[in-house]
């Protein structure tokens, strides 16, 4: 009885202790005020920027490969690494179906995280060719958009920073793009605590910015993170082995000689495999002509055992004819008699002759 009550004093005293240390944990909310003062500070900024980042009458293919370098790196460097992708490649189709390493070479070895950039815009490209046989976004204007949110977030490779870009500056969807350093720099802030997601972020900024001036807060974000691009800028990690996204493409002769021995490797693989399927054809015929050899051998030996019925062949005897003298070999073949040849026919004349002879005697 005594233990029994002592448990329940410990369950209740353990019960106490957690509803006070709950009431005495603050948890902080985002803060909306915070936010305004953010964005009001960098909104100068973010207008001059818009007219270099958002041009009036943007293909929205133009937008989308521009998000892509506009990800996690200033304005400036994407801004003119689109410029030199457009004068590189023939059309957005062409620079699909490079190669990632020569599209890097393009952009620049010092894009940020340039390799992961330009493998997920190719992977996004390469679906969007897949669902319109060809590289165009014009679906986009027809679609609600849900549909269109729909379209942007099952690409593959897809960005939630590219694709809320790519709905708010394309087709005026209200949408407020959010990336990792901008995350970083409003948890400096204060607007978020530390540890808030990317994902929840971006909807709570969303939700508290109004439609009409969410183009004006994306380009605040995108001010804020080009100043820190320009006093703070982040470092690699001082590892041992960089990260394989950050790390130096290979140059493209040597990419391009990498992929010639990987075609020549398939070639010789194929012609291995031809020879060998050659050579066994051949062994399967060469057994089937011995089989049917030793066949033709076989019938011929059941066929020699038994007596030949037929004419001899021209020029020799079928039976050799006895030697005079010599006795008798037991089990030879006499030689058949030929038969007596037969009594030359009277002619018919004759017959008809004679028995009109006894004809006429008879009268007589």
């Amino acid at each position: 009885m005594a233990t029994m009550m002592a448990i329940k004093d410990s369950k209740n005293f353990l019960k106490k202790w957690i509803t006070e240390e709950a009431m005495t944990v603050k948890i902080e909310a985002p803060n909306a005020a915070k936010l305004a003062t953010f964005l009001k500070k960098h909104a100068s900024a973010g207008n001059a920027l818009r007219t270099t980042c958002e041009p009036a009458g943007m293909d929205l293919v133009d937008l989308f490969v521009h998000s892509y370098l506009l990800w996690q790196a200033p304005s400036a460097d994407a801004t003119a690494a689109l410029k030199r992708l457009k004068s590189a490649f023939i059309d957005w189709n062409d620079m699909r179906v490079s190669l990632v390493s020569d599209i890097i070479d393009v952009i620049g070895h010092k894009h940020w995280r340039a390799h992961d950039r330009v493998s997920r815009l190719r992977e996004a490209m390469n679906g969007i060719f897949r669902r319109e046989h060809k590289v165009s976004l014009e679906r986009l204007r027809t679609l609600m958009k849900k549909d269109a949110v729909s379209y942007m977030d099952t690409l593959p490779g897809m960005v939630p920073f590219v694709a809320n870009r790519v709905l708010l500056v394309g087709v005026d969807f209200h949408s407020v793009p959010l990336e990792e350093f901008g995350l970083q720099l409003l948890v400096q802030a204060g607007v978020f605590p530390s540890g808030m997601g990317l994902s929840d972020a971006a909807n709570w900024v969303t939700r508290h910015v109004k439609a009409e001036e969410a183009r004006e807060a994306h380009g605040a974000l995108l001010a804020a993170v080009d100043h820190m691009w320009e006093t703070n800028p982040p470092k690699l990690p001082k590892t041992s082995s960089k990260p394989s996204e950050l790390a130096p493409p290979k140059p493209v002769e040597e990419a391009r000689a990498s992929a010639k021995a990987l075609v020549e490797a398939q070639l010789a693989a194929e012609r291995v495999a031809l020879m060998a399927e050659r050579a066994a054809r051949r062994e399967e015929m060469r057994r089937e002509k011995l089989a049917l050899k030793a066949k033709e051998a076989r019938d011929s030996a059941k066929v020699g055992s038994k007596p030949v019925v037929g004419k001899p062949v021209a020029g020799k005897s079928a039976v050799k004819p006895p030697v005079k003298g010599a006795a008798p070999v037991k089990g030879a073949v006499k030689p058949i008699a030929k038969p007596a040849p037969k009594a030359p026919a009277k002619s018919v004349l004759k017959v008809v002759a004679k028995a009109g002879s006894k004809a006429v005697a008879k009268k007589k």
